[in-house]
């Protein structure tokens, strides 16, 4: 029962999100911040398509999960790995032993995973990193305190489902406070 009453929440606070669009930058005072780039990728908050290589999951969960303000902070210096739909269907997927129907049943199903804040905050580390610099490091330390394994362009999380991989077309993507690296697979504490 509790499941259900804190899906029915998420749900309503994505609704909610949905009509409340950030304020994206102006094209001329170039790239906008990490949560500006990642909502203009994917057409708005709520904006939920086929496309699997967008961002419409992620978005939704971060607004809904109040994440987007420390994500917009323009003094940020962050470098995040931004699971795309394709990865959160994965995750779901992987979870439920069936493919969700659409983005916004993957959404729901996510907000009901056990510590989905803690999820999301570990896609996210200090610091501004390319890719070059991150296959050097040979490992990124989440602002959790987590650690993220890289080997080329796979990343190494310890969870039990496959680790993901950056998509090297899709890789840093720079924004106004930091850098991001769309992956294919959710990352596990």
């Amino acid at each position: 029962m509790k499941k259900h009453i804190a899906l029915a929440g998420f749900a309503a606070a994505a609704l909610v999100a949905g009509t409340a669009t950030p304020a994206l930058a102006d094209a001329h005072e170039g790239p906008g911040t990490i949560v500006d780039v990642a909502v203009g990728a994917s057409g708005g908050v709520g904006a939920y398509d086929a496309n699997g290589s967008d961002y419409d999951i992620l978005v939704g969960a971060v607004v809904a999960l109040d994440l987007a303000g420390a994500l917009s902070a323009p003094d940020a210096d962050l470098t995040v790995f931004a699971p795309n739909d394709e990865a959160f269907l994965r995750l779901v997927t992987d979870l439920t032993g069936e493919r969700p129907a659409t983005e916004e049943e993957a959404l729901g199903i996510v907000a009901g995973v056990e510590g989905v804040t803690e999820i999301m905050l570990y896609h996210v580390v200090p610091g501004a990193a390319d890719v070059k610099s991150l296959i050097k490091a040979k490992s990124a330390t989440t602002i959790l305190g987590g650690t993220i394994g890289v080997q080329g362009v796979n990343l190494r999380d310890g969870g039990d489902l496959a680790d993901p991989k950056i998509i090297r077309p899709a890789a840093n993507i720079a924004a106004s406070n930091g850098i991001i690296h769309t992956i294919d697979r959710v990352l596990q504490p």
